[in-house]
């Protein structure tokens, strides 16, 4: 059965007053004047409980240190194999010019044994030029061998001679035919070489 609309209770709302100990109203302050304090201490940190601490397994650190080993020593390779690659860089070039240090020399050598005197003056000119393009190349690493009287070695000296007649130790170079050259630490171009043989009697 319905509820009849006119037979319903009305309901009012009072004001609720706290009262104090004796039982007198007390006045309720404004809500707008309520102050309203936060805590800014934060809260203790929870205590976790200590676990036992990880145990290092031996293997692992030993594989871990020698990775660490062959990376170090893979940077050194690198850098070491960059920095010979910057030095001899130029090696190619400097080999192609050495025809040209060859052909100066004989140029000089032939203007010098001339017996007019009238090409002096071009003479020095082209030993001028000659000595400035060597001292730029040994800027860059070249430098000359000097082998006369030293023992034949085959990693410098290419023997294309004999010499039968001196008086120097046997497999001694006693003469230089073509210039041998060193670039840095490296032989450019090995020296073809005379070298001295003591026939046996």
């Amino acid at each position: 059965m319905a509820p009849d609309p006119e037979q319903s209770d009305d309901i009012e709302i009072l004001e609720v007053v706290g009262v104090d100990e004796d039982g007198v109203p007390v006045e309720a302050e404004d809500p707008e004047d309520v102050e309203v304090v936060f805590d800014d201490t934060p809260p203790p940190p929870r205590m976790l409980r200590s676990a036992d601490p990880p145990t290092e397994d031996p293997a692992l650190k030993e594989r871990f240190l020698r990775l660490q080993a062959d990376f170090e020593n893979y940077k050194k390779r690198i850098e070491r194999e960059r920095s010979d690659y910057f030095r001899h860089a130029t090696s190619g070039l400097v080999a192609r010019l050495l025809p040209v240090l060859d052909n100066f020399e004989r140029a000089i050598a032939a203007a010098r044994g001339r017996a007019d005197a009238g090409g002096d003056a071009l003479t020095e000119g082209v030993a001028l030029i000659q000595r400035q393009l060597l001292d730029e190349l040994a800027r860059e690493g070249l430098h000359p061998m000097d082998p006369v009287g030293a023992p034949f070695d085959p990693e410098l000296h290419e023997a294309v001679a004999t010499d039968p007649a001196s008086d120097a130790p046997s497999h001694t170079v006693t003469a230089v035919l073509q210039r041998g050259w060193f670039f840095h630490d490296r032989v450019l171009r090995a020296a073809l070489v005379r070298v001295s043989v003591r026939e046996e009697s």
